[in-house]
């Protein structure tokens, strides 16, 4: 029996999507959608191609045309769950793919989603009776009981629980090697633990997984992949592969790459970083977009500087300040305001995150440390959401001088003439702590695997002091756990102040 021409489409679409190839797929689901117009699946599966794109607002328009139509139609349900967590609306995305689980309840992808999102959502609840059916050996496939235990893992990770997490994790791909998403959670949780060698061998495993590069920034690159072994003279592209605040991290190893005896070094990096980087580093050609007329012998993405250079705690490279100020041609250097204590502040970070949620922090929570008295104050939040600005606005002594600033040489001429920063985990955090600057970073739970656990300062910068919100302050319905925190950070913001 032939499929209709429509599902043929989508069936091809479907392979695309799973390999990749988004615009190919795009080009089969357009092609289904002019012969059915309504077509349940096609419309689906472009949404999931908005995902991919990080166009939430695509997607939902999607699956609520197909939800007007048929209210059961279990992975339109999915889908706009995922639409919701990149748009920001977290409890709705657990309610969505919960509806997904109750049309569809033996679905074991939709569980591990609901599981998945609950998770670190902080509900625990909800997130062990998604997981519990999936939870025996002997009752379902072996696959979806290694991903069971993989979501299990992140659960504990979610909870602070790192030890019990690396277990889970390495279980899960004992059964299941290829699980490439585990992989990654495992090698970032061995990270977090401090077991470097291992962690990075894991780490790695996030370059196969093609939505975190949606844009393919890390694939095709001129030149050959280089691999650690010495330079000899040779033409180097690093291209830096994730967000600000990890392009700053690993800018640190250019000097190691020049005694490997790289006879040219060219870094791509992002629009607002090149001339903070060309600043720092005058011999190396620093650009925002590849030059395809320069012959290129190596490439190699940032983030995987410190696996191929073997870097463990112990070394690794962490001068007090590798990079500086870069002040405008004719632009005087401002002065600092005031005999008093001067402070930056940054309470969010992109909102695009996929766990912004326990990153950034709300201005009217984190804003009540302005209302310190004695402390000059400065706003180092380039972009305000709408929703921080009225607690912004209400504290007029904060000084909103970043608001002038184009890119990140601009902000580290502003922290130049500050006493102290305090920021959650984003890039102005590591751009102050890569100036040498005083940094407070407040961090969740669960943070970023460079922070590690309990510690409370940094093997990568000497100058920052870590705030961590403990495991039994989270979650917290009322103040999402940064409550107490914020009140650890305005108790030694005093005692700085006074002393």
């Amino acid at each position: 029996m032939l499929w209709p021409e429509a599902d043929r489409l989508v069936y091809a679409a479907t392979a695309e999507i799973a390999a990749g190839n988004v615009v190919q797929a795009q080009a089969f689901l357009d092609q289904a959608l002019h012969l059915e117009p309504g077509h349940l699946m096609a419309l689906s599966k472009s949404a999931e191609v908005a995902l991919f794109r990080k166009d939430h607002a695509l997607a939902l328009a999607l699956v609520d045309r197909i939800l007007s139509v048929e209210p059961h139609f279990a992975p339109a349900w999915s889908c706009r769950g995922r639409a919701q967590w990149l748009a920001g609306d977290r409890r709705q995305a657990v309610t969505d793919i919960a509806r997904a689980v109750d049309i569809q309840p033996p679905n074991a992808e939709y569980r591990l989603l609901l599981a998945q999102v609950s998770a670190w959502m902080g509900e625990a609840r909800i997130c062990t009776e998604a997981l519990a059916p999936l939870l025996h050996a002997g009752l379902t496939s072996p696959l979806d009981y290694a991903g069971a235990l993989s979501v299990a893992g992140e659960q504990a990770v979610a909870e602070g629980r790192f030890e019990e997490a690396e277990s889970l994790l390495a279980k899960a791909l004992s059964l299941a090697p290829h699980l490439t998403p585990a992989r990654m959670m495992r090698g970032m949780n061995l990270l977090r633990l401090g077991r470097y060698r291992e962690g990075w061998a894991d780490y790695a495993a996030r370059e196969q997984i093609l939505s975190l590069d949606p844009h393919g920034i890390g694939r095709n690159l001129p030149g050959e992949p280089w691999n650690g072994e010495d330079l000899a003279g040779r033409h180097l592209l690093i291209a830096d592969d994730q967000g600000h605040g990890d392009a700053i991290q690993f800018f640190r190893f250019l000097p190691m790459l020049k005694a490997r005896g790289a006879g040219r070094i060219t870094w791509r990096t992002f629009p607002a970083l090149v001339r903070l980087f060309a600043a720092a580093a005058p011999d190396v050609s620093v650009v925002d977009a590849v030059p395809h007329q320069d012959r290129f012998d190596l490439h190699c993405i940032s983030t995987a500087l410190p696996r191929l250079l073997d870097t463990i705690p112990a070394t690794i490279p962490a001068p007090e300040a590798y990079l500086r100020p870069a002040y405008r041609r004719g632009v005087a250097r401002t002065q600092r305001a005031g005999q008093r204590l001067n402070v930056g502040l940054a309470w969010s970070g992109d909102a695009r995150h996929t766990r912004d949620h326990l990153r950034s922090i709300a201005a009217a929570q984190f804003l009540r440390l302005a209302d310190l008295p004695g402390i000059n104050f400065h706003s180092l939040q380039h972009v305000v959401r709408p929703q921080d600005m009225p607690a912004l606005l209400q504290r007029a002594a904060i000084r909103r001088d970043v608001e002038q600033t184009t890119d990140f040489a601009d902000t580290a001429a502003l922290i130049d003439r500050l006493d102290l920063v305090i920021a959650v985990d984003t890039g102005v955090a590591h751009l102050a702590a890569a100036l040498g600057k005083p940094v407070w970073i407040i961090l969740h739970v669960a943070s970023d695997w460079r922070w590690m656990t309990v510690r409370h300062d940094s093997p990568w910068y000497s100058t920052v002091r870590l705030f961590r919100v403990a495991p039994e302050e989270w979650p917290n319905p009322a103040d999402g756990g940064w409550d107490p925190v914020l009140d650890r950070v305005a108790a030694a913001l005093r005692q700085h102040a006074a002393g």
